[in-house]
């Protein structure tokens, strides 16, 4: 066979298996968005240094002065996984200008709501590349005991090193 034929087949092929490469990429992405994450499967990977991961906390931020009564996992400076930024809503507006430098939406992120509720995380996923729910939110968490967090955001020291938890 003529070796310019053959080279043409071959990038071919290779053009092919890259496409289909791809195309299973994007769709294996698109799947692991529509799972929730569990708590535990977060408690790992916080706990994991070698893996980068965001949490968003779209609870409110604060209790507002017109209620008096409510649990601390109805809002952010009642109780947060430790590392949480706030971004209540997903509303770029209610979001504490201490938190706004670090919210980056290329990073794997953990959309947690009060009780992991699909509305505000679809909301919310369409502002990152790669986002996931907390099964069962901040409520989840809380009642299976793992590390919190109380009261207002505060930024990461600077250095390194770690994981969170």
């Amino acid at each position: 066979m003529n070796p310019k034929v053959e080279r043409i087949i071959y990038l071919g092929t290779i053009l092919v298996l890259t496409g289909l490469l791809l195309s299973f990429g994007k769709e294996d992405l698109e799947l692991r968005k529509k799972l929730p994450i569990s708590v535990e499967e977060l408690y790992e990977k916080l706990g994991n240094p070698k893996i980068n991961i965001q949490i968003i906390d779209v609870r409110p931020y604060e209790l507002p002065e017109e209620e008096e009564e409510a649990e601390e996992t109805d809002y952010y400076t009642g109780v947060h996984i430790p590392g949480a930024i706030p971004y209540p809503e997903c509303d770029d507006s209610k979001v504490p200008k201490e938190a706004k430098p670090y919210i980056n939406p290329y990073l794997p992120t953990v959309i947690v709501s009060k009780d992991g509720d699909k509305e505000i995380f679809k909301k919310c996923a369409e502002k990152f590349s790669f986002a996931q729910n907390l099964e069962g939110g901040m409520i989840a968490w809380d009642e299976e005991g793992y590390p919190e967090d109380e009261g207002e955001y505060q930024p990461p020291a600077a250095g390194g090193g770690g994981g969170c938890l």
